[in-house]
């Protein structure tokens, strides 16, 4: 069964879900944890690793960008 990443909430606590992560994201952490398991017999794959992470905060700061541009759009009345 291949590993599932657990979705790290803003508190950092990897047993607390936030719930927006997206596919990409999920991916990506799921990658991390495979790659942290080979890490643990060959530090060979650290290149991996250091890229993965950069991967997942330039999702997340691409993610927060959306969600503060969404705070400019005119609210529409109901």
């Amino acid at each position: 069964m291949p590993p599932v990443a657990a979705a790290v909430s803003s508190g950092g606590s990897p047993y607390e879900v936030d719930q927006t992560l997206s596919q990409t994201q999920l991916r990506i952490m799921s990658c991390l944890q495979v790659i942290a398991m080979l890490l643990e017999k060959n530090d060979a794959y650290l290149p991996i690793f250091l890229r993965l992470e950069k991967e997942l905060e330039i999702e997340k700061a691409k993610r927060d960008t959306i969600e503060r541009a969404r705070r400019y759009l005119p609210r529409l009345p109901h």
